[in-house]
């Protein structure tokens, strides 16, 4: 028996060697000890720089952060290692394999034991976990360092294998894996994954729950569902940790949409949604056309930047009308011409799962006779219609108003995830059939053909035929033409390189539908060789398997390959400070904020590398900081910034457009005394307030803290004064000294879940003032004011995580060996 179990597991070894070697041969510059240069990941080491310092110098969880959007919770940037156990897992799942070949791996090892768990042949497993972990959405996700979203697609499968397994009445095994499986996802954070997910394992709930009712096998359908339910809960609770803070932390943020602006007509009632706004949700949105590019992936262009060659129609126009050659091909191979010309603002390429794929998916719609083709096809369906965002608005506009949490997510174009899952398994499901004999091979030839004429027909529809169907022109070419223009210094004629522009677009397509055919008839010819019993199922599988990795590696190639590397020590300085960032870094002074207007400050976090940035990236911005940014901060206010303790801008230099350093003499401090206070109505008034006020002398508070406040006349003589006397992250303390009893303004972000004021040891308010910052009431004297960040919720879920995924990992490793024992008692009785 021992030597049975050894034999069973060789095969299983071979394919995750086999995974390794497909990784690091798509990746193979890591070999030489380069990094992958990932433009998000690059952002979130600014994002995250300050906290990581702050734990790394102190040992302290930081829990706040000043070096974005003047201050704000690090929950979605960094707290320090996590108590979560599950995360050792994580690490030893992917190998400890360098980035990003660790991300190749789970996501091969996902679907392979989903297709394990399917019962499909070798071959069709090694081709499926190909096609799922090669399709061209993850390497486009790789490349912008798209970490936690690329992790958690990889438990997607996992996740779908416990739930099939527990509905097969294999409780005990199936329930461990969904548990555990669910719980890597989860503690990945990626929650709009995870959502995905759960919609794909709710329509297999329901088709399993409609065939239970056909077999008349309810109770057992009710009972593996209860399993779930409880895998599900084991599942969550190890990230107690991340989601209960981040439950509270949503109801303040654009997440939440809890802004207290409102843009009603007076009379009319104020208009609030639990979520982000639609215009803003839906900006990345995939054409209805677009989604063919499932099966074309330069449908509508590809990617956004792209480089043309000398042999483009764009070359040849430049060259024609005297731009010399040498120039011509400088500016053809600008990575920025804009083949893409779809509807969304951005992207770093297409949802392509190979053409391959597609074709056996077809026929998988014909021949596949199980009851899971209906939850396949189902989640497939609604996975294209949620990605379709602003271009379906009649069924995605009311899902966003009312499907629970799907408004708390942006991006409706990650949705094509779910059709990478299905179509991949569907896909595998067709050649488990064929191979299988359960059809008549007549049978089989007649849907293999039909499969052709439907895949075959629609790629010469969509490529050959597209000149008539789509303008190959995009929203942005405008802009394009213009920018080139300027470069060659000199008038061009714009619509004769706009119409070469869209030839290039029109000719990639045409390939894309050559090279589409091909894949489609190799894998065709294949299966027909196969049913004519001219080529053994190996040989066959093995020629799909090797087609489908030369096609999508392929295409994959073209948004991550060798360039996309760079040496570690230029990785590791690819941040450096300008001259005007080491100008400012001569002021030592631990608290003031800098706003670098050289790009978009509200866009980018490598500023707050090395400052204590008035803007920055996050994708959950406090609604009260967004709101001065839209109504304040981009009307540049200077009352405001100086409130802000807007100490530096840094600005392009007039002469050469370098960034230098200019000193605001007016920012106010870290904090200070008013001399009045001007009462607002509402959060309207209060903000209408800032337009034109003097904040030195002056503090707008909203009336709902009137009675907090008291009657009183602020006092503020000459003397009167705060000081900073320590800074840090969790805590900040000051001394004040004032003849009478005073207001002291803050130029700290008010956040009432978890900061606490204490003068003199005595708990005091704190009051939201200037509708973004702190104020405190200080008696007349000398007093120590200590601000301490103290979120009860997140050491209540701190605690439940750490007990909880302790509590997993025993159950599931019981489990396991448990339902191992049994099997191997069962081997033993049945010799």
């Amino acid at each position: 028996m021992k030597s049975t179990r050894i034999n069973t597991l060789i095969p299983h070894l071979g394919a995750l060697v086999l995974f390794v070697a497909l990784a690091f041969a798509f990746c193979s510059p890591v070999l030489e000890g380069k990094q992958l240069l990932q433009s998000d990941m690059v952002h979130f080491k600014g994002m995250q720089k300050e906290a990581g310092d702050y734990y790394a110098a102190t040992g302290d969880i930081p829990l706040w952060t000043n070096s974005m959007f003047g201050g704000m919770p690090t929950y979605v940037i960094y707290t320090g290692p996590s108590v979560n156990k599950i995360g050792y897992l994580n690490r030893a799942f992917a190998l400890y394999l360098p980035n990003p070949v660790d991300m190749f791996f789970v996501l091969m090892m996902g679907m392979y034991v989903l297709l394990c768990i399917l019962d499909f042949k070798y071959w069709i497993r090694i081709t499926g976990a190909i096609a799922y972990g090669f399709a061209t959405f993850t390497i486009t996700s790789i490349d912008a360092g798209h970490i936690t979203k690329v992790m958690s697609m990889a438990y997607m499968a996992p996740v779908l294998g416990g739930i099939i397994l527990t509905y097969r009445r294999q409780y005990l095994a199936g329930g461990c894996l969904t548990a555990l499986a669910a719980a890597l996802q989860i503690y990945n954070n990626h929650p709009q994954i995870t959502y995905y997910t759960g919609i794909i394992a709710v329509c297999l709930a329901i088709t399993a729950g409609v065939q239970a009712f056909r077999e008349k096998q309810l109770p057992a359908f009710f009972k593996a569902s209860a399993i779930l339910v409880v895998a599900g809960i084991l599942a969550i609770l190890p990230a107690m940790d991340n989601l209960l803070i981040m439950k509270e932390y949503t109801s303040y943020t654009i997440r939440g949409s809890q802004s207290e602006l409102t843009t009603e007509q007076p009379g009319k009632p104020a208009k609030k949604s639990g979520g982000l706004d639609i215009n803003y949700a839906f900006q990345w949105s995939y054409g209805k056309g677009e989604t063919f590019t499932l099966l074309l992936p330069h449908l509508v262009g590809g990617a956004t930047g792209e480089k043309l060659s000398t042999s483009s129609h764009v070359y040849q126009t430049l060259t024609e009308i005297g731009v010399p050659p040498a120039k011509a091909a400088e500016v053809a191979e600008q990575p920025s011409w804009q083949l893409y010309w779809g509807g969304q603002p951005f992207t770093g390429g297409p949802v392509y799962i190979g053409a391959i794929i597609c074709f056996l998916f077809v026929l998988g719609l014909f021949i596949v006779n199980s009851w899971h083709k209906w939850w396949l096809i189902a989640a497939t369906l609604i996975g294209v219609i949620l990605s379709w965002g602003a271009n379906f608005p009649a069924v995605n506009n009311f899902l966003f108003y009312h499907l629970p949490l799907y408004n708390k997510f942006r991006t409706p174009t990650m949705a094509m995830v779910i059709p990478q899952v299905t179509m991949v398994i569907l896909a595998c499901w067709a050649l488990q059939e064929l191979l299988s004999g359960k059809q008549t091979k007549a049978s089989l030839q007649q849907h293999l053909r039909m499969a052709l004429y439907v895949t075959g027909g629609l790629v010469l529809l969509l490529a050959i035929g597209g000149s008539m169907l789509y303008p190959f022109s995009g929203p942005n070419d405008g802009n394009i033409l213009a920018r080139y223009t300027q470069m060659l210094g000199g008038e061009i004629p714009a619509a004769r390189l706009l119409n070469a522009l869209k030839q290039d677009r029109s000719s990639i397509l045409r390939a894309d539908g050559i090279r589409a055919l091909v894949f489609i008839l190799i894998a065709f010819a294949a299966l027909w060789f196969f049913l004519k019993e001219k080529l053994k199922p190996g040989y066959a599988m093995g020629v799909i398997a090797f087609a489908v990795l030369f096609d999508l590696f392929q295409v994959d190639k073209s948004y991550l390959n060798e360039d996309s590397f760079m040496e570690a020590s230029n990785l590791e300085n690819y941040i450096a400070p300008s001259p005007a960032d080491e100008m400012i870094l001569q002021d030592k002074d631990p608290y003031y904020r800098v706003l670098n207007v050289t790009t978009n400050p509200f866009l980018d976090a490598n500023t707050s590398y090395f400052h204590k940035s008035v803007g920055g990236q996050s994708p959950a911005k406090l609604w009260i900081y967004e709101d001065l940014i839209e109504h304040q901060l981009t009307k540049n206010n200077m009352a405001v910034f100086n409130m802000l303790n807007t100490r530096y801008f840094i600005v392009p230099d007039r002469q050469n457009g370098q960034p230098v350093a200019q000193r605001n003499p007016g920012a106010l401090g870290n904090a200070w005394f008013v001399k009045a206070i001007q009462w607002a109505p509402d959060a309207n008034s209060e903000m209408k307030a800032l337009d034109h006020f003097n904040p030195a002398d002056t503090v707008i508070i909203d009336r709902r803290f009137q009675q907090t406040v008291g009657a009183f006349t602020p006092a503020a003589d000459s003397d009167a004064h705060i000081k900073l006397d320590k800074y840090g992250l969790n805590e900040l303390k000051y001394t004040a000294v004032n003849t009478g009893t005073g207001l002291g303004v803050f130029s700290d972000i008010y956040y009432p879940a978890g900061w606490k004021a204490f003068i003199d040891g005595k708990e005091t308010p704190i009051l939201r003032v200037n509708y973004a910052l702190r104020g405190l009431v200080i008696p007349a004297g000398k007093h120590e004011i200590v601000f301490r960040f103290e979120p009860a919720t997140f050491f209540l879920g701190r605690k439940i995580s750490s007990v909880s995924s302790i509590l997993l990992l025993v159950l599931v490793a019981a489990g396991f060996i448990m339902t191992w024992w049994q099997q191997g008692r069962k081997t033993i009785s049945s010799q």
